[in-house]
């Protein structure tokens, strides 16, 4: 089921780039793409702005994932991307001076869980295509690829507004993800 493209091959077929901030992208062809993949790591840290009640509250978080059991197959045509299975994030949370940790059960991965997808100058542009988030594209920088493993940077500069119990709460993120990827190896018979 895991296609492993040959470490040559892939090195011969991806061209690095630069975006605007200096980063390395890597040009990787959407064919390289195609196949299922293990998510094997996540990392993310940010900051959020809770506004309501014309108060503001700011907080600071970091976050890990663990237990991965997680893969996306990256279909070709159409291109899709479905993501199956489930991790379990480790959030770090401080607010107001005080730290809280907790462990949440994840069966989602930026938008990998049900999306388009299509890849252009080192950047995977995933729009996922669930009711939740319709019309939500992100585009994620591929930071590393060997035609076996790909790192994904999101960058997450969001706001959201919302009512909830009578109150219009604004929430606004600022954070910075990291998605590993491990090309599952097809065994052809």
């Amino acid at each position: 089921m895991k296609k492993l493209l040959l470490l040559f091959v892939s090195m011969s077929l991806f061209v690095s780039c630069s975006d605007d901030n200096g980063e390395t992208l890597v040009d990787v062809d959407a064919s390289e793409i195609v196949g299922k993949w293990d998510l094997i790591d996540f990392k993310s840290d940010g900051k959020t702005n809770t506004d309501a009640f014309g108060q503001s509250i700011e907080s600071e978080y970091t976050s890990f994932g663990k237990d991965f059991d997680f893969e996306v197959d990256f279909a070709d045509n159409p291109k899709t991307a479905t993501g199956t299975g489930s991790y379990t994030t480790v959030i770090t949370t401080k607010i107001l001076g005080q730290s809280q940790t907790q462990e949440v059960p994840t069966t989602s991965a930026n938008g990998l869980e049900s999306a388009t997808w299509s890849v252009n100058g080192g950047i995977l542009t995933i729009t996922p295509t669930n009711s939740d988030t319709p019309n939500l594209a992100s585009d994620a920088k591929i930071i590393e690829f060997d035609g076996e493993t790909m790192k994904l940077k999101f960058e997450i500069n969001e706001t959201v507004e919302e009512e909830q119990q009578g109150i219009k709460v604004t929430i606004k993120v600022n954070a910075t993800a990291y998605l590993t990827l491990k090309k599952q190896v097809s065994t052809a018979l």
